[in-house]
């Protein structure tokens, strides 16, 4: 009989996500639900160290770039990728988790290397520049009076270009509280189930399940995870659908729309559901929510959100909505876009942005965003509502597409 496999620890599976991350472009976050669902007997608080250890990484990526490539004798872009992603991990929890000791956290890296099948050179140049950073070592960071841009950007882990492009928008004071903000850990808040619970009475349920949940500050119907003692999505209340996660301020969006039993609703990029369940609520599962996204794994985890909520009003559809689609001309009441954009709002939530957005890409996304509003237009009735949402600061995708658009539609 052989052996059961060990389980992988959360350091293995955070370099392995870091890693692939980088080589084939992938987004952690997903490669991090991936993982967590092919590890379910993940200890918690493996799992709470893994999410540490990714999205850490990748908040101060930037900042750790710098100081570790001022250690290296080789220029860093020729550093090995994978001896580069184990630098980050321990450099991290060198200079960020107060928890782990400093030679733990040396061992681990180069038991990592070793594991890894590198040579003995590279374990010992990642043991040489971590037992300096251990000691203190590390360089200075740029100093503000000479040169800000690279200061900012150092110090708060955001590329210059973007340091750069904020810099003469806002001014320096304003740019550095964005910057701050940014890399602030993000509050765990839900959104409640009002087909099936009220607020107050699921804050009574899971402090039953040894959750403590307060309302949130905006939002009637969002509730704060101050403490949770087990993974959230294991709790007996998120599998019967009396709540699911969704930033505040995505919660707020739906609010902004005067909704009522039986109407007609063109969703355009329903993502995983967090705006149609809500749609649904509103129309008391009452009416029509044609629910359309290009992207089939965002689809099926659209349906099993939608069966869990209970909503039948919505229909999922997956179209490209830069298309014509199978909708009567003024036949709708209400058309929400929510976007593609460069995401630039949410860089805390989703601090991964900060590396893999590039400048060049954000002409990109203006036109594709003129033609969803081009396409939906003809499709709502005389009176009706269109929304527009993006979770970017850039003008150019927010202000810019709307003038724009009423320019060429007067009778909006």
């Amino acid at each position: 009989m052989k052996p059961a496999p060990s389980q992988a620890s959360a350091r293995e599976l955070a370099l392995q996500i870091l890693i692939t991350a980088k080589s084939q472009d992938s987004s952690v976050e997903d490669l991090l639900a991936a993982t967590l669902k092919r590890h379910p007997d993940l200890p918690r608080n493996e799992r709470a160290f893994l999410l540490e250890l990714v999205q850490g990484v990748k908040r101060w990526e930037l900042r750790l770039d710098y100081l570790l490539s001022r250690m290296s004798h080789l220029p860093w872009r020729k550093v090995h990728p994978l001896v580069r992603q184990i630098l980050r991990l321990a450099a991290y929890k060198l200079l960020y988790l107060d928890k782990i000791p400093a030679h733990a956290a040396v061992d681990e890296a180069a038991n990592l290397a070793r594991v890894r099948r590198l040579p003995a050179s590279h374990v010992g140049f990642i043991n040489a520049i971590l037992r300096r950073l251990a000691r203190g070592e590390a360089p200075s960071l740029p100093e503000m009076a000479g040169d800000p841009l690279a200061a900012l950007s150092a110090a708060t882990a955001h590329p210059v270009w973007l340091v750069a492009r904020w810099l003469s928008r806002y001014g320096l004071e304003e740019t550095q509280a964005i910057l701050t903000a940014n890399n602030q850990v993000p509050p765990l808040t839900v959104r409640v189930n009002t087909l099936k619970i009220d607020p107050g009475s699921l804050i009574k349920r899971l402090d039953r399940e040894g959750v403590e949940a307060v309302p949130c500050r905006f939002s009637p119907v969002g509730l704060t995870f101050e403490s949770v003692d087990q993974a959230p999505a294991s709790l007996l209340s998120y599998k019967e659908g009396l709540w699911l996660f969704q930033d505040e301020a995505a919660q707020l969006t739906t609010c902004l729309l005067p909704l009522a039993p039986g109407q007609r609703i063109l969703e355009v990029g329903a993502g995983r559901g967090g705006k149609t369940t809500h749609l649904g609520e509103k129309l008391k599962n009452q009416g029509c929510i044609l629910a359309v996204d290009y992207h089939r794994q965002r689809l099926l985890s659209l349906r099993q959100n939608l069966k869990r909520w209970g909503i039948t009003a919505a229909r999922p559809i997956r179209a490209d909505a830069t298309q014509p689609l199978p909708v009567k001309p003024g036949s709708l009441d209400t058309v929400l876009i929510d976007a593609p954009c460069s995401a630039l709002g949410i860089i805390r939530r989703h601090p991964e942005i900060k590396t893999r957005l590039q400048e060049i890409d954000l002409p990109t996304f203006a036109p594709r965003q003129r033609s969803l509003l081009e396409m939906a237009a003809p499709l709502i009735k005389p009176g009706g509502r269109l929304l527009y949402i993006t979770c970017t600061t850039e003008p150019e995708e927010n202000e810019d597409v709307v003038a724009g658009f009423l320019a060429e539609h007067p009778e909006f």
